[in-house]
């Protein structure tokens, strides 16, 4: 989930500053997770070789990989979950390494290639050395930090003694390919579990891997890195916070497990386990659905448009538009990463990528197999035909535009849109074919001449905040279907999804016609409960506009008729929370809310502008569903807006 924006401003920040170096083995630091200290900082990162004249070295090749627990899963069956064998391992690719010696001085460093080979020069000087290998990356393939917890900020390693003898120092070389440097992921082994740190950093290596390939910056030609560096695409640096068997939620004193993603300070925290359990509990390290959508809402802070409001969603619910695209996006960001995902060109283990039926599905799992306690905790088929899907249903003849408030139906749309358009679901729709490179184009501003945010005005993509101040489904297929030609499978699939290409069902954008364009509920429909709260539904109970105001002051009006539905007008800043009536009738407030009109006895709302400063808002017309049943509602109510007694008509995008 992407938590709100009032969690993440409580936030601990942690700055990168330089630290002692040279000298001690490791990255020493505290490995608590409840100090009451100052935060250490990152230790500076070293991943630049010091060279050494061949004929003054022992050239030395260590392979280094990390073990995992795969995930068992086949749709319908009970016995779903991560295995309870681990699997033998994959390469730590392009990740830092140190060399120590016997007194614990670094005495070299480097990074590990694409199939995790370390290869480094050391004096010929018989001893016992140490190569540790680090969870963190900072190159043209990768850049990630993958850390134990927000005080000691130090990175999780996997370690190997090595000796180097008379004989190795005569032949200048020493090969260790049979005793690689492993990261295990059996914790009877090893307690801290660093398998699962290196398969986090495994998955963003995927993501950073599926981006670049498809939007054709693919630094990998025939398996060998592209000699043009300049052309490479990489994602900015994320950190990571994950350590076995605790829950990083507790930073924020939940008990809640959970992991998420703190917008606009580009971490990630990734559920470890709860109170140092990792056999029975829920835990996330080797969920790669999990790590990848986490790491979605990244791409979507640092690269995209980020308007989620955060709160209570299950996959199965009507919630806020905004809520739906980003969590839709990350849905869909894990699928499509594990389904196209092309382990030739790292030059990994094939058996790891996972095969096309698995991955039309997100998997959230618990435990492992064998456990009393085990399983699958959430799982959706992003494969499905949204009128007959088993969770966010598009289906039904009154629910028009409900896939903009649902975010597994944005999922499935992305999904299917991307999917080949002669691969079959549902019996005969097909996938639509749409590139990668658009939809990234779309959702970015990025295109395949190189790595930037597009600040050109015109441009048509959802981080033109200019233009384009609130991202929705809606808006992004207006965006997407102006950078790619006519699609009638795409068509078919928005229309299955009960999607449009406009803005009309959210965010619609208002201005002055001075003509007439009245707009009607049919019918309200009572309030449904989810978190614990009575929720009034954000499709059929709300119409949402964009509003631009210029500041001149004046009367936002609305008139209505009806017979039994009571509207009210609400005027929310352009990064609001929705304010459920149940709170409102409470007694709380909203800061959100810079003007309203609630009256329950007249058909006319009012609200003055006076005094607000120049800018986008929303407004929200609702109908008051608040403690009513749905024979209450069982009317329709035609309204209309005004500014200063000019009508004010929603505006295709």
């Amino acid at each position: 989930m992407n938590l709100s924006r009032i969690l993440a401003a409580i936030l601990c920040g942690c700055s990168i500053l330089l630290s002692g170096c040279g000298s001690g083995n490791g990255f020493e630091g505290r490995d608590d997770s409840s100090s009451s200290e100052p935060a250490s900082n990152e230790p500076p990162y070293y991943g630049k070789p010091t060279d050494i004249d061949n004929a003054d070295a022992v050239t030395v090749t260590v392979p280094a990989i990390f073990r995992y627990r795969g995930l068992s899963f086949s749709p319908g069956v009970s016995t779903n979950g991560l295995t309870n064998v681990v699997n033998e391992g994959m390469a730590i690719a392009f990740a830092e390494f140190h060399i120590y010696d016997a007194s614990g001085t670094r005495i070299q460093q480097g990074e590990t290639t694409t199939d995790g080979t370390a290869e480094f020069k050391i004096p010929k000087t018989e001893g016992t050395y140490t190569i540790k290998v680090f969870s963190r990356a900072q190159n043209s393939f990768l850049k990630v930090s993958i850390l134990k917890d927000i005080y000691g900020n130090t990175p999780h390693f996997a370690s190997l003694d090595f000796t180097i003898t008379a004989s190795d120092i005569t032949a200048g070389t020493k090969d260790l390919t049979s005793t690689p440097v492993i990261a295990q992921a059996d914790e009877n082994l090893y307690p801290g579990l660093e398998g699962g740190a290196f398969n986090i950093m495994y998955n963003i290596l995927l993501a950073n891997e599926y981006i670049r390939r498809n939007i054709s910056k693919n630094i990998m030609v025939s398996g060998v890195p592209s000699a043009d560096p300049d052309k490479w695409w990489v994602a900015d640096k994320v950190t990571v916070y994950w350590k076995a068997g605790f829950n990083p939620y507790s930073y924020f004193g939940s008990n809640s497990p959970l992991s998420f993603y703190s917008p606009g300070d580009r971490k990630l925290f990734i559920l470890g386990g709860v109170s140092g359990d990792v056999k029975s509990s829920d835990t996330d390290h080797f969920d790669d659905s999990v790590i990848l959508h986490e790491y979605g809402h990244f791409l979507e802070d640092v690269y995209g448009n980020s308007a989620s409001p955060g709160g209570s969603h299950n996959g199965n619910f009507v919630i806020d538009a905004r809520l739906a695209w980003s969590e839709g996006w990350a849905n869909y960001l894990q699928a499509a990463v594990l389904t196209g995902a092309d382990a030739a060109s790292l030059g990994i283990d094939e058996s790891r990528v996972p095969d096309e039926v698995r991955y039309h599905y997100y998997v959230d799992t618990y435990g492992y197999k064998g456990n009393a306690k085990s399983g699958v905790s959430i799982s959706f088929n992003l494969w499905e035909n949204g009128a007959t899907a088993s969770m966010d249903n598009t289906g039904g003849s009154d629910l028009e535009g409900t896939g903009t408030f649902r975010e597994v139906s944005v999922s499935r749309t992305l999904y299917k849109t991307t999917r080949k358009n002669d691969a079959v679901y549902s019996g005969a729709n097909t996938g639509a074919g749409v590139a990668f490179a658009d939809i990234w184009k779309t959702f970015s501003g990025e295109d395949t001449s190189g790595h930037r945010k597009n600040s050109n005005p015109l441009a048509t993509s959802l981080v033109n905040l200019t233009k384009y101040p609130i991202p929705n489904v809606g808006l992004f297929n207006y965006l997407l279907s102006q950078n790619i030609n006519a699609n009638s499978k795409w068509d078919t699939i928005l229309t299955e999804e009960k999607q449009s290409k406009t803005t009309k069902d959210y965010a619609y954008n208002l201005t002055a016609t001075g003509g007439s364009c009245p707009t009607t509920f049919t019918v309200g429909t009572k309030e449904l409960s989810l978190g614990g709260l009575a929720r009034s539904n954000q499709q059929v109970n709300n119409d949402f506009y964009l509003f631009y105001y210029d500041g001149s002051g004046g009367t936002l009006a609305m008139t209505y008729t009806s017979t039994l539905l009571n509207l009210d007008l609400i005027l929310y800043k352009k990064d609001y929370i929705y304010f459920e009536d149940a709170h409102w009738y409470a007694g709380y407030s909203s800061p959100y809310i810079v003007r309203q009109s609630r009256s329950a006895s007249s058909t006319t709302e009012s609200i003055s502008l006076s005094g607000l400063a120049a800018g986008y808002y929303v407004i929200n017309v609702k109908i008051n569903a608040y403690n009513k049943e749905n024979y209450q509602m069982s009317s329709s109510a035609t309204y209309s807006l005004t500014r200063n007694g000019v009508a004010l008509c929603g505006s295709e995008r």
